[in-house]
Parts: C-alpha cells; sequence; structure tokens
C-alpha cells in the first residue's frame, strides 16, 4: 500500500532546527553553568563534577554535529536548486531535473518543478498552436498565389483565341459568311470556357473564404441525381452515358444544394468527357448514424496508378491538350473533394477491376 509523502519522511528540517535550538539552549544553560562553577571554583568553594562537565562538552558538540549536518544537507539541495534554476533557464525537460531528498526543502523544490512543467507544458502548447495556425496561413497564401498563377494561365488560352479571332474578322475583308460564323462559334465556345473557369474559381473560393456563410438545409439527394440524369439524356450520342442509379428515395442530405449539385454534376462531366465508357453507376452503399455512404462509377478505360494521388489536385490534367479541347477547367473534381469536405464527409478514388474509376464518399444525413 502507497504511503503519504510526509510519512516517508527520513529527515525534517523543521525538527532538525528544534533540536537544534533545543541544544542551543542546553549549550548555554551549561555555558552559564560552567561559567559561575568557574567562578565559584576560583574561589576556592566548589569544583565543578567530572560527569556535569562532560556531558556539557557532549552537548555542545552534539549541537556542533548537528548544526554541521543541517548546513550539509542546506548546502546540497541549495546547490540542486541553482542546477534546476540553470536547467529551466535551458529549456530542460523535467526528466533531465536533479533528484531532491525527501524533505522540506525537497518538497517545496519539486512544487517549484511541477509548476514549472505546467507553465512549459502550456507555453509549448500555445507554440505549437501557434506555429499550426502560421503554417495554415501560409499554405493558404501558397494555394491563393498558385491559384492566381494558374487562373492567369488558364485564362490566356482562351483570351488569345479569342483575340486572335477578332482581328482576324476585322482585317480580313474578304471573309466570307461562313468563315466569319465558324470564327464566331468558335469565340462563343472560348467564352463558354471561361465562363465555366471563373464560375469554378468563385466555387473554389466560396468553399475556402466563406464556409461559415454558406447555409445548409435538407436536400433530396435522389432528386438532384434524377435532374441531373434528365439533362444527360438530352445529350449527343457522342455525350450520352446510361444513368444507373440505385439510391433511395428521398435521401435527406444536411447541406448546401449548389454544393451537393456541383458534386454530381462534375463527376458527371467528367466521366461524360474523359472515361470513355458509356454507364454511370449511383448507388447507396450504406449508413452510419449521422452519414451516407455513395458511390460514383463508371465503366471506361480509368486512369494510371501514378494520376491517382494526384486526380484531386486544382488544375491537375492527366492530358493537358485534350482537358482544354473538351472545355475542361481542370478544378471539376477539387471543388467535388472539397464541397465533399465542407459537408463533413470524405471521398476516395480508384480504379475498378472491370474497368472505370470509383468514387466513394460520404455525406451527411439530415435530422429528422
Amino acid at each position: 500500500m502507497a504511503m503519504d509523502l510526509k510519512s516517508k519522511k527520513l529527515f525534517s528540517y523543521r525538527g532538525g532546527m528544534y533540536l537544534l535550538l533545543a541544544l542551543l539552549i542546553m549549550s548555554l544553560i551549561s555555558g552559564v553553568i560552567i561559567y559561575r562553577y568557574s567562578l565559584i571554583n576560583h574561589a576556592g568553594a566548589v569544583r565543578l563534577d567530572d560527569d556535569i562537565f562532560y556531558a556539557i562538552i557532549g552537548v555542545a558538540v552534539a549541537t556542533g554535529i548537528i548544526a554541521l549536518f543541517l548546513a550539509i544537507r542546506i548546502n546540497r539541495n541549495i546547490k540542486s536548486l541553482e542546477r534546476v534554476a540553470h536547467a529551466m533557464e535551458n529549456g530542460a525537460k523535467r526528466e533531465s531535473m536533479p533528484k531532491f531528498t525527501n524533505d522540506e526543502l525537497g518538497n517545496i523544490a519539486r512544487h517549484i518543478i511541477d509548476l514549472y512543467s505546467r507553465l512549459s507544458e502550456a507555453s509549448e502548447s500555445i507554440k505549437r498552436e501557434h506555429d499550426r495556425a502560421l503554417h495554415e496561413e501560409q499554405e493558404k497564401l501558397r494555394i491563393k498565389r498558385q491559384l492566381t498563377n494558374n487562373i492567369n494561365h488558364e485564362l490566356k488560352t482562351p483570351v488569345a483565341a479569342i483575340q486572335g479571332y477578332l482581328e482576324t474578322m476585322t482585317t480580313s475583308k474578304d471573309m466570307t459568311e461562313e468563315e466569319r460564323n465558324s470564327f464566331i462559334a468558335k469565340c462563343y465556345t472560348h467564352c463558354q470556357r471561361l465562363t465555366q473557369l471563373l464560375t469554378d474559381v468563385s466555387t473554389i473560393t466560396r468553399l475556402e473564404d466563406g464556409s461559415s456563410r454558406i447555409e445548409r438545409e435538407s436536400i433530396d439527394l435522389s432528386a438532384i441525381v434524377a435532374d441531373i440524369a434528365s439533362e444527360v439524356a438530352l445529350l449527343g450520342d457522342d455525350k450520352r452515358m446510361r444513368m444507373n442509379i440505385e439510391l433511395p428515395k428521398p435521401m435527406l442530405i444536411n447541406g448546401n444544394s449548389t454544393l451537393l449539385i456541383s458534386i454530381i454534376k462534375n463527376l458527371t462531366d467528367n466521366a461524360i468527357a474523359y472515361s470513355g465508357g458509356r454507364d454511370i453507376y449511383i448507388k447507396y452503399l450504406g449508413e452510419s448514424n449521422d452519414m451516407y455512404t455513395i458511390s460514383f462509377a463508371d465503366n471506361g478505360i480509368g486512369v494510371d496508378e501514378d494520376h491517382i494521388a494526384h486526380i484531386f489536385e486544382r488544375f491537375y490534367r492527366i492530358d493537358a491538350g485534350r482537358s482544354r479541347k473538351l472545355g475542361g477547367t481542370g478544378l471539376g473534381l477539387s471543388i467535388v473533394k472539397n464541397a465533399v469536405l465542407f459537408h463533413g464527409g470524405d471521398i476516395s478514388v480508384k480504379n475498378r477491376k472491370v474497368g472505370g474509376l470509383e468514387f466513394t464518399f460520404t455525406l451527411p444525413k439530415a435530422s429528422k
């Protein structure tokens, strides 16, 4: 059974001081007695008994020994305290602090070390939080600079193309009506790409800077999927894909309607543009107490495993030339991931064994 620290004390400064005080008083009294007897002995009246004399000498010697012992012990603890102070100045850990004797000074020193340890831990925690916040801020600035640079790069191509078409139309007096209409159509296509790029950038900015201002409500995800499937059915044969949907109706999500639409729409557009498949599969995989798990897959060619780790990065393109030709901004899948994370969910992607990509993500249930 563990004993209290005070019950383990081998030495008490307070008791030692009381004993020393008692011995000092006895020594003082003994000195007075010796002095009086010496005066009397001088007069030749009485002689001090040897036993009393030796007893007095013994008390004096004991007093000196105890005083020396106390001085050594106090000096040892003072030196230990000096080492502790030096260690504290150098930011040493508690484990490297010197050990103290089990007495009053030792207890005081241990209390000081405990206080120092708590203050050090609090200081380190504050420093970690500061470093983390600084790192996050620097990372945000880096991402914004990167985004700005990428946007500038992405804007140059369509703007330069529009400028070139317009200059040709302005300077060429002998252009046929058919050529002119073709140039106008190409300008319109590039304008659409610019509009999509600005829309995607706006969505990314909203997710990063204004997530607390984005409203949430109960949204039926199955209805959103059905609406997008209707739009896909109206596409031409070269872009149309069969939408195979297996979702509960209704499937109520606690989320933002615009962002939930962007998740399904961008995944669908990505499959239509790049998968090379003919089918899209959207399935309910299961649920926990507060989250739904959903799968979005296609039966296309998939991607090389080297690209999987980068597929959600902004402006990352597996085939940059083909992506621009098809009007992609390079932000679609990044928006998907950020929108899922905004809702408190998670998303992953893998190649299917039977071909194509499969995105698995979670979204929060709406409260009933």
